[in-house]
């Protein structure tokens, strides 16, 4: 099966942040430029090697700010999410039969939490291990196949661990701060996966069920953690999710322009001249040889693939131990699973035609 839009971009993201941080980084600045570096200043320095200095520095500094930010981004959406969780124990209150019941129709068993809020809100949090959150304004306002598609919805943002890619996104679209075309990709993930996620409910509940579920959902949640620490969708999308409703098809978003796409390839050729005028300050292809004991672009390609692999490799490892925890109900239950939106088996309803 091949991904939805919201996973696309978010592969996207990620590969473009590997790529770029271990061939600039490890391949470039670690693999060439500092035993070059190295070797030129034992042999003493000159004008040559002051304007590589320079050059090598301008480089360092737009990793660092990358760096910086990247820590800044990840430490508020950790607090955030500290913050948002300590908010819901405080609100935290028996659940329901009915509410409970609902979740183990639609595979959420042990992992839907009911508030003490009068706004109708839904959303899901926690990084490592998504819970889904529904206020008791929302239960009240909802019949029984309505709650079951805002389930379905909240559960394709479970199964994908939502709120762990957000965390990652913004992490990354810090880091590479000079590239505006990542921006676009991660508004392309946050429409990408509010649409899938109706896609699921309506599939699994019908598209009537989830349209007046989501036009009962007038109000955004409140509270700023909200905004940082959970996977909510937000107003914002809300016209082009209905779009999606009515038309039955996802809505075209042209959301990665040209512009973008040209000024962030204009930051890369920049990046690779400096690294070129660096190397030539530095003595050129011979001298790296001579300082690497391989080629410029052998020591380029090992640099970055020693680092790309590995991280990768865990990386990939790590994603999917917390994929497959996040599908697994959290704990056993005795109830009966109800009809899912009025038909056995959850079959969705026959006007709809899916």
């Amino acid at each position: 099966m091949m991904p939805d839009r919201a996973n696309r971009s978010f592969l996207a993201l990620t590969a473009i942040a590997v790529l770029v941080s271990a061939f600039s980084l490890w391949g470039g600045m670690a693999g060439v430029l500092e035993p070059m570096l190295r070797m030129r200043v034992s042999n003493g320095r000159g004008v040559a090697t002051v304007v590589a200095m320079l050059l090598v520095t301008s480089l360092a500094v737009v990793a660092a700010s990358g760096t910086a930010l990247a820590c800044h981004t990840l430490a508020r959406q950790t607090l955030a999410s500290v913050k948002l969780s300590r908010r819901v124990r405080a609100l935290r209150a028996p659940l329901p039969d009915r509410l409970a019941a609902a979740a183990d129709a639609t595979g959420l068993r042990g992992r839907v939490v009911l508030v003490e809020a009068s706004p109708p809100f839904s959303y899901a949090y926690r990084v490592l291990s998504p819970r889904v959150v529904v206020s008791r304004g929302l239960l009240e306002a909802l019949c029984d196949q309505e709650l079951y598609a805002v389930l379905e919805h909240e559960r394709y943002h479970v199964v994908n661990i939502d709120p762990l890619k957000l965390t990652i996104v913004r992490t990354i679209c810090s880091a590479m701060f000079m590239l505006p075309a990542l921006g676009a990709l991660q508004r392309s993930y946050l429409a990408g996966r509010e649409l899938a996620a109706d896609r699921r409910a309506v599939a699994m509940c019908g598209r009537t069920a989830l349209t007046a579920a989501l036009l009962k959902i007038v109000h955004p949640a409140e509270g700023e953690e909200l905004g940082v620490g959970a996977a909510i969708g937000g107003m914002a999308l809300l016209g082009v999710r209905i779009r999606q409703l009515e038309t039955g098809q996802e809505p075209r978003l042209r959301l990665i322009t040209s512009t973008k796409l040209a000024a962030s390839s204009l930051v890369l050729g920049g990046l690779a001249a400096t690294f070129l005028a660096a190397v030539w300050a530095l003595g050129g292809s011979a001298s790296s040889t001579h300082a690497t004991g391989t080629g410029l672009a052998t020591a380029f390609l090992l640099g970055g693939i020693s680092c790309a692999v590995p991280f990768a490799v865990v990386g990939l490892l790590g994603y999917t131990a917390i994929a497959l925890r996040a599908r697994r109900p959290l704990r056993a239950s005795g109830a009966r699973p109800p009809e899912r939106a009025g038909l056995p088996g959850g079959n969705p309803p026959a006007e709809d035609g899916r």
